[in-house]
């Protein structure tokens, strides 16, 4: 069930308990993992949402990011948890399979160019290339955007393994139907 105990909201301080509410995210794991230290909790979505808005990348586009991040880590729980998300922000289950086999030359360029720098990103293999293609289709903002994008999606898998947070239902897989 993970390396540390799971917290509920009403486990949490009362002015944190909104933060697993329905009307944000719920119960899922990654939040009552990280409900040991509500603040920090508070923070992380804090953080997130405000990528998720000012990285400077369509809402799509944002999720084929997290996708091709969560592909390259083997992060299936990133994986699953955008898979619904990603579907509300118009990614088809055709493009989750392009990622998910790791076929990226069948994507447009200027997304391909990106999602090769995200992957890139979190091997830590950004080179003066890579960074060059990206810099030819995006602007200053948003390669900063994306590369923050990058490193939270990067650290969160990181926390995901570090304490075998699991997943809450069958994983869909990386080729979902």
């Amino acid at each position: 069930m993970g390396r540390i105990e799971f917290k509920n909201q009403k486990d949490l301080p009362e002015d944190y308990q909104y933060l697993m509410g329905k009307d944000v995210l719920g119960e899922r794991n990654i939040f009552r993992a990280m409900g040991n230290n509500p603040p920090i909790l508070k923070s992380y979505m804090l953080y997130g949402s405000t990528l998720w808005k000012e990285c400077g990348l369509s809402a799509k586009n944002r999720e084929l990011v997290i996708f091709a991040i969560a592909r390259e880590l083997s992060s299936e729980y990133e994986w699953q948890q955008h898979y619904d998300i990603g579907q509300k922000a118009g990614v088809s289950v055709e493009e989750m399979n392009i990622i998910g086999s790791g076929k990226l030359e069948l994507l447009d360029e200027k997304i391909r160019v990106v999602l090769e720098y995200a992957q890139a990103f979190v091997k830590g293999e950004v080179t003066g290339e890579v960074h060059q293609k990206l810099k030819e289709n995006y602007n200053d903002k948003e390669i900063v955007g994306i590369a923050m994008l990058s490193s939270h999606y990067l650290a969160t898998a990181r926390m995901l393994f570090a304490l075998e947070v699991p997943l809450e239902s069958d994983f869909v897989g990386w080729e979902p139907k």
